[in-house]
């Protein structure tokens, strides 16, 4: 039953929701959605994208309380006044016509060329044609793939028809998920609700049948969760790092 009500739920679901719809505890519907995510985070890395692939960076969460004075207030922007909570989910997704289009995530410190250099270099294959935007973080991708870029400045796409549509579509799909069903984002998790989304956006026009065989077999060919195996007793080990260093996967 938890694996059917988070299939339909196409912005995710809610552990609250969920314990509510179960007629069971917080925390066993809590652990349980995190098992599903983690399962479906572990399958990326044998993802191997290719054809037109897009990638951007999303900011997700870190939100300051503004001060009730004008004068006191800060600028959010800046990284000296963000509260470290504040994480970037760098995104590549296909964008082919006539076939099934693939997502991957991972969730870095902030948008910069050596996090954009090594997913590139893992996930993407050399034959692709890879479209950026203008963020800096993508010059030094030319030599790796093949790279067209979109100057969102100026306009939303060039005069040949080269956008970045496909992949703001999921990151239209983070915010909704963000703002309307789990209002905030823990960072220790962040890479595991990404993945979900990301496995949401992919299937989203395959039936229920499918999507709920199929990630009842991505459940059951994993093994414990490591990270998750009584969690409420502490017992479980600490969570793996999720966030990239500088090109760093983590172990």
């Amino acid at each position: 039953m938890a694996i059917w009500e988070e299939i339909t739920a196409a912005k995710g679901m809610a552990a609250l929701h969920l314990s509510r719809k179960l007629n069971v505890q917080y925390k066993t519907a809590y652990v349980l959605l995190q098992k599903l995510r983690e399962a479906v985070g572990l399958r990326r890395e044998t993802v191997k994208l290719q054809g037109i692939v897009q990638i951007d960076g999303k900011y997700v969460g870190g939100v300051l309380r503004k001060a009730n004075k004008k004068e006191e207030r800060k600028d959010g922007r800046k990284k000296e006044n963000q509260n470290g909570k504040r994480m970037c989910v760098l995104a590549l997704r296909e964008a082919n016509r006539h076939a099934p289009n693939r997502t991957l995530t991972r969730v870095i410190m902030d948008e910069n060329g050596k996090d954009a250099w090594a997913a590139v270099a893992k996930h993407v294959d050399p034959k692709a044609l890879l479209i950026a935007d203008e963020h800096k973080a993508y010059d030094d991708l030319i030599g790796l793939v093949q790279l067209t870029r979109v100057n969102h400045s100026l306009q939303y796409q060039e005069e040949d028809g080269t956008n970045s549509n496909v992949i703001e579509s999921f990151f239209s799909r983070v915010e909704k998920a963000y703002k309307g069903i789990n209002h905030r984002f823990s960072t220790k998790y962040l890479d595991w609700y990404m993945a979900m989304l990301s496995w949401k956006e992919d299937t989203r026009y395959m039936g229920l049948r499918w999507q709920f065989a199929d990630l009842l077999r991505t459940i059951t060919s994993r093994p414990t969760s490591r990270n998750l195996c009584g969690y409420w007793q502490c017992a479980a080990q600490n969570i793996v790092d999720q966030v990239w260093l500088q090109g760093e996967p983590p172990d």
